[in-house]
């Protein structure tokens, strides 16, 4: 059974559409709120080519259920999501803002990460090496030479106390950074330049209500990097907060962790990251819950962490709920918290982190959206690296796939 629209706002008269293989020996139509336990309408309806139409005015936000029931006792049922006003506005989309590429320690080239990425159901990705910009670079104008169905964000995963700090733990930790003008690590070549801002942040900290354990001469680095993040116009995320890393500690100094938090100059937390810390995610989650501060909700991210095409591309993401496709779109709904983190778990289960109405909503989207969502960007990655690979147009193809792509969201979120 299929109905459209599936999103609807509330309490407006909406048109709906049911298509049945068989519309005989339809007994009644009943609209269930899984929100309100009380709440259950039958509605009138009327039978035209085969298709089902009723309108139904909707009072209670969150997931409902239209259930058609039969003359034989059985029922089929469909799920539906009702919105306010302002966030029926908004559509979802799907990204990965943290992978590798031969440009630092992946096995792939960032093309090839982006394709990956594409073909498991992403629409923005970026490629963070550590430390370096080009990679993001190369991938944005490859994306644009070949005109891929893929936006793609300028990133890095900057090593806050120095390259070295790839290696040997410094304390510092991974910051992302995404959709900066300028890379952040070519700014610390100047090492007398940089020095002296240093030792002008930890000037300002000094003025600051701040942990006593923390040293601020080494704090002062995580400081410097957040703050030329901003510069560059780019969001700062903080990466695998509770990665155990080669010397059996925490990469990162947990009192840096929290002070961060606390001071709300991030704009994200990685709340899902890497494989190997699986078991530290909630606990990332936990911290950046309880760790209060008084000036914003710091958005949560899941990313892949992938070092290769075929290395868990897929198994983490977030969704953004935005205005529009674009680039800066997804860049303001981050900076306003409209994200979710997702992990799929390994019986094809998601766990969701984000606000409550936010993860309920995307819970839904991942059961009844994004099947085909995905299985339309798989194909048309597809399609992609066999018109690459054979040196053939596959245009038309590739236009009827995103037609339909586009007819599924359409047809799927009420206009």
């Amino acid at each position: 059974m299929k109905i459209t629209p599936n999103v609807v706002v509330q309490n407006k008269d909406i048109n709906y559409e049911i298509t049945l293989k068989n519309t005989n020996n339809i007994e009644s139509i009943e609209v269930l709120s899984r929100v309100d336990y009380y709440h259950k309408d039958e509605v009138t309806y009327s039978i035209q080519n085969n298709k089902i139409l009723f309108t139904y005015n909707m009072p209670h936000l969150g997931e409902f259920v239209v259930k058609v029931n039969f003359t034989s006792k059985r029922s089929a049922i469909v799920c539906l999501y009702c919105l306010d006003n302002a966030m029926i506005k908004l559509r979802p989309l799907k990204g990965d803002l943290h992978m590798h590429s031969i440009y630092s320690d992946g096995k792939a080239t960032p093309f090839a990460m982006a394709l990956a990425s594409l073909g498991a159901g992403m629409d923005f990705v970026s490629i963070t090496d550590h430390d370096s910009y080009k990679g993001s670079l190369k991938a944005i104008a490859k994306v644009k030479q070949h005109n891929i169905d893929l936006l793609v964000l300028a990133g890095e995963e900057v090593s806050v106390g120095g390259k070295k700090d790839m290696f040997i733990s410094q304390g510092n930790g991974h910051i992302l950074s995404i959709n900066a003008n300028k890379s952040i690590q070519k700014q610390r070549e100047n090492i007398e330049k940089y020095e002296k801002e240093l030792e002008d942040i930890v000037k300002e900290l000094e003025k600051e209500d701040i942990d006593k354990n923390i040293n601020l001469h080494h704090y002062a680095r995580n400081i410097w990097v957040i703050t030329k993040i901003k510069e560059a116009k780019g969001i700062s995320i903080l990466a695998h907060p509770n990665w155990v890393y080669r010397d059996g500690k925490y990469h990162l100094n947990q009192a840096f962790y929290k002070q961060m938090l606390r001071s709300s100059q991030l704009d994200g937390v990685e709340a899902f990251g890497e494989e190997k810390v699986k078991e530290h995610n909630n606990m990332t989650h936990l911290t950046a819950l309880q760790t209060k501060n008084k000036y914003k909700y710091l958005a949560p991210f899941a990313n892949s962490d992938a070092h290769d095409s075929d290395h868990e591309i897929g198994d983490r993401f977030t969704i953004c709920l935005v205005e529009e496709k674009s680039a800066s779109s997804i860049i303001s709904a981050m900076q306003a918290g409209r994200t979710c983190a997702v992990c799929k778990r390994e019986n094809n289960e998601h766990q969701f982190i984000g606000k409550d109405d936010l993860a309920q909503y995307v819970y839904f989207l991942i059961k009844e959206y994004y099947p085909k969502h995905n299985s339309y960007k798989s194909r048309l990655a597809k399609l992609y690296i066999d018109q690459l690979i054979n040196d053939e147009n596959f245009q038309k193809r590739i236009d009827r796939i995103q037609l339909k792509l586009k007819n599924h969201t359409e047809t799927f979120f009420q206009d």
